[in-house]
């Protein structure tokens, strides 16, 4: 018998995202193996690089958003190259999308999907087994004779045909770790914020799922897997529709799912469901198991949101939608974003007279501010790029040291004065050190959460004094106790990491090592033995 045509999917991501996985791999392997392939996933925020297989892959796929999974990405398929040279390395995700024929410039890269890659994937798989022409497969870019070539694009896929039950297994433990599992609600905006890179890779076409579709597949993981908190997941956010968000917060009501769930949300959408259902909507969703939402402000300074943000939201919008969230008691996060082109010291005041109005006897916010990265496809990008002559990457390699928060030398689009003293805002405000402990119920956590130490949020208290004291007299300059924090972090975690894994182990009864490891580790540590338990 046969075997059956083999194929590599790695997703280079981190542990930070809700779900800690990504959902969109799960139905491109879905999509293969329909036609009969064997699917193996990599994902390296859990798994190691020394895990590949070095198997004679019909083709290897990665998915890439720009930063660091690039780099990522290009570590792997150095790899697998070296293994095998004739095997196409396929990427796949919004950078890629946006620049095929950049990125098709990388030795490494032999075909790029472009746009979503359920059909694409497997349009590319049969062509690849028969030896076919890939000129025949819509929605990818090529390499040929040194010539980059790019095929008219995939038709849009109705999401409520996607498959709900996804090849979960093929995620080993990742699945069984996280707190929260994702569920991709819909995909696309129409809206035009300058910073999103959705009206690029979308063209502001909005679809969804169905209220029904939507339930049916959280009453399946929840009867399945016993899963029971969830984060609506959307390209952008979940209430463009508020009829199908009132629809779906009744029908989880309706047939007693015990679960709870967050989402994002955009203010203008938000208050016109308020307006609409009153206080209906905040019980609904309370009733139906919302315990936190996120919101995107991105300034205080109405000149900026209109004018350069395109956010299309009112400052009035964000506090009275903060209101409603404070006397309903639901936990929520608010990001802001500055070093935006044209912002000035009055438009920085503007957002932090927001954050104190909004923060104020506000047990239930986290207020977060946030450096501008501008990223390809992007308005802002556009802007900057032309506008102000700004260098960005060219090349790959380069967009894979490209990120938030950006290197103070990125920054050209301000004189270095300015462009230090709003670094050094997003530093200061960045969640972690500036906090008011009567607006945070559980700091301790949350400092784990964010991948310090437990005993790192003492430190963190003393120094959070001093920054509380430097927001509230607007002083940004000569933030050494930032730094001091965080080489001792950087020392505390090289330590830590070569204390338990070459010290205790080597000396230590296993079982002895195995509890300290736990108690210590790193927050994802789980035994083979205890993932089997928890798939039983």
């Amino acid at each position: 018998m046969q075997n059956k045509p083999k194929v590599l999917l790695i997703y280079p991501g981190n542990k930070s995202s809700a779900g800690a996985y990504s959902q969109g791999l799960l139905y491109v392997a879905k999509s293969l193996q329909k036609i009969n392939i064997d699917v193996s996933i990599l994902h390296l925020a859990w798994d190691s690089i020394k895990k590949i297989q070095y198997e004679n892959y019909l083709f290897v796929g990665i998915s890439m958003l720009t930063g660091k999974m690039i780099l990522d990405g290009l570590k792997i398929a150095k790899l697998i190259k070296k293994y095998n040279a004739n095997i196409p390395i396929v990427l796949g995700g919004v950078h890629p999308s946006l620049l095929p024929e950049q990125t098709l410039q990388n030795e490494l890269v032999d075909i790029v999907v472009v746009g979503e890659g359920e059909r694409t994937i497997q349009d590319l798989a049969i062509c690849l087994l028969n030896q076919g022409d890939l000129s025949n497969v819509r929605g990818i870019a090529y390499k040929k004779e040194g010539q980059v070539i790019i095929n008219q694009p995939q038709d849009l896929i109705d999401l409520n045909t996607l498959d709900m039950d996804l090849p979960y297994e093929l995620l080993g433990k990742v699945f069984y770790e996280p707190t929260v599992i994702s569920v991709h609600t819909s995909r696309g905006c129409p809206h035009r914020c300058s910073f999103c890179y959705s009206p690029a890779f979308n063209k502001r076409k909005y679809r969804q799922k169905s209220a029904e579709k939507v339930v049916e597949e959280v009453q399946y993981l929840h009867k399945k897997y016993n899963i029971k908190n969830f984060n609506f997941a959307n390209e952008d956010e979940f209430f463009i529709d508020i009829q199908r968000a009132y629809e779906i917060f009744q029908s989880i009501i309706q047939k007693g799912l015990k679960i709870r769930w967050s989402t994002f949300c955009r203010f203008d959408t938000f208050d016109r469901a308020y307006k609409k259902f009153g206080q209906e909507f905040m019980d609904l969703m309370k009733k139906s198991g919302c315990y936190y939402m996120s919101f995107g402000a991105e300034s205080g300074s109405q000149r900026l949101l209109d004018e350069v943000i395109k956010k299309d939201i009112k400052v009035e919008q964000i506090l009275s939608t903060i209101e409603i969230m404070k006397n309903n008691k639901i936990p929520h996060r608010v990001t802001f974003m500055n070093c935006w082109p044209t912002e000035t010291r009055e438009d920085s005041d503007a957002t932090f007279s927001v954050i104190d109005k909004i923060s104020c006897n506000n047990p239930y916010i986290l207020t977060v501010i946030l450096n501008l990265c501008p990223f390809p496809g992007t308005a802002i990008f556009e802007l900057l790029n032309k506008d102000y002559n700004c260098q960005f990457p060219d090349s790959l390699e380069k967009w894979g040291r490209w990120g938030a928060p950006l290197k103070l030398k990125v920054i050209k689009w301000f004189p270095k004065e300015i462009a230090r003293r709003f670094y050094n805002i997003s530093k200061l405000t960045s969640g972690v050190f500036f906090r008011d402990f009567n607006c945070y119920k559980d700091y301790k956590n949350y400092i784990h959460y964010m991948g310090y130490p437990y005993y790192a949020g003492y430190p963190s208290y003393v120094i959070s004094r001093i920054q509380n004291w430097r927001y509230k007299k607007r002083y940004f300059k000569f933030m050494y106790e930032y730094i001091l924090f965080e080489k001792l972090i950087r020392v505390y975690k090289s330590t830590r990491n070569f204390f338990i894994n070459a010290i205790l182990k080597k000396y230590l009864p296993k079982d002895i090592y195995k509890v300290l490891r736990k108690r210590f580790g790193p927050k994802d540590w789980t035994s083979e033995k205890e993932v089997e338990e928890l798939k039983s």
